[in-house]
């Protein structure tokens, strides 16, 4: 291809004139080649560089997890509606301490506005090995012989202020459920009192000793000398296996903060959705895709302790328990928000590359959703009666 000037330029070509006609001929020629990755250099218009090729984001996971027997499986599925996941599931577990076996179920259905998830509240993992203690549970775990039923919105809402989580007398208060039935405690009944005579002062006392007004609660995956947990942070309470913190139950977890977007054990696009908070948002595994970085990388918390020394609460009467002798971070009260510290907000969640908002499980405190910015509904509160333990111990 070739141009030339108009015959009334050309007399008056110069410097300048050269300069800018071989500028338009290689932006002509490298738009006419597919030239998006090219640009010319500010001292030589004539070298054309290539650009680095543009990041792509990697595809977001809809892989349908697979129903019926899910023994141990790590799912897959990153669809935040949770009707994507409509099945039945079941999973035939031991009770390491016991010697007994379970059967778990797990049957979600879907209408227009909501999920039902109905489960008898037995994991699709193995429990009560590797406790933090080494010693055994206080009580046995025994399947709800009623079924946990509790309704997960479809089309949850954000918004600016968070509902928290919040202890009730003679109910059971739910922070999630998980894919595999089992439900998301984050709540303590563990306390400090002066009257307890273990060597911390820390125990689950009484109702007048914990209840709900106690001015130190220990944060149970915090206290291993004191609160007895297996190896997924769950334990049960009256037969009801519960989790108190994040674990490797549903999705994979490395000892590295970075996972190559090319491994084998995380997605590239991330963690999966292992369960849903009370407001309908999901809650992910520990993994995000960082845009900044290009790698996937376990989300940090935004929740901090403070560095004062601790100071008794005013109207009580109860001594505090100094930081020389009570390690700061083992008590829920030790600990507040501090935004932008982390990649999570207040409630330990995020919106991701994809435009997804949800809740994540981290490995330092609160672990998982404390609280959530949607409308919680109503049938994460229920009634202790809720669950029948069958005449367990």
């Amino acid at each position: 291809m070739q141009y030339e000037l108009p015959l009334n330029k050309r007399k008056s070509t110069g410097k300048n004139i050269s300069t800018s006609l071989i500028a338009l001929i290689f932006s002509l020629l490298a738009i006419g080649c597919g030239g998006a990755n090219k640009v010319e250099t500010e001292d030589d218009p004539q070298l054309v560089t290539e650009l680095p090729p543009a990041t792509t984001l990697p595809e977001n996971n809809n892989s349908v997890n697979p129903q019926g027997d899910i023994t141990n499986l790590k799912l897959v599925n990153r669809n935040p509606d949770c009707a994507a996941y409509i099945g039945s599931y079941s999973a035939v577990i031991n009770d390491l301490q016991q010697g007994d076996s379970f059967t778990s179920t797990l049957v979600i259905t879907v209408n227009n506005d909501s999920c039902t998830m109905s489960s008898n509240n037995i994991p699709n993992h193995d429990v009560g090995g590797n406790t933090i203690t080494g010693t055994n549970f206080a009580s046995n775990v025994a399947p709800n012989t009623l079924n946990y039923v509790l309704n997960i919105p479809r089309n949850p809402t954000k918004y600016s202020v968070p509902s928290y989580v919040r202890k009730q007398g003679g109910f059971i208060t739910l922070n999630g459920i998980l894919l595999n039935g089992v439900d998301l405690d984050m709540d303590s009944a563990f306390c400090y009192n002066t009257e307890f005579t273990t060597p911390l002062q820390i125990s689950l006392g009484t109702r007048s000793q914990c209840g709900l007004f106690a001015d130190w609660y220990a944060v149970p995956a915090a206290n291993p000398n004191y609160v007895v947990l297996d190896e997924y942070t769950g334990h049960p309470f009256d037969g009801r296996y519960h989790y108190h913190g994040d674990n490797n139950g549903l999705s994979h977890v490395e000892t590295g903060e970075l996972e190559s977007p090319s491994s084998t054990i995380v997605d590239p696009s991330g963690s999966p959705v292992i369960g849903f908070a009370p407001d309908g948002f999901p809650i992910y595994g520990h993994y995000f895709y960082d845009t900044e970085t290009n790698n996937l990388r376990k989300a940090k918390s935004s929740w901090t302790t403070y560095t004062n020394e601790r100071e008794t609460p005013a109207g009580s009467t109860m001594p505090f328990p100094p930081i020389a002798t009570h390690t700061r971070g083992i008590f829920v009260e030790d600990w507040y928000y501090s935004a932008g510290s982390g990649d999570l907000d207040e409630c330990n969640g995020m919106t991701d590359a994809y435009g997804n908002y949800g809740y994540y499980y981290t490995e330092d405190y609160p672990y998982g959703p404390l609280c959530s910015f949607g409308t919680p509904d109503s049938s994460f509160v229920m009634p202790n009666s809720a669950y029948n333990n069958g005449g367990a111990n």
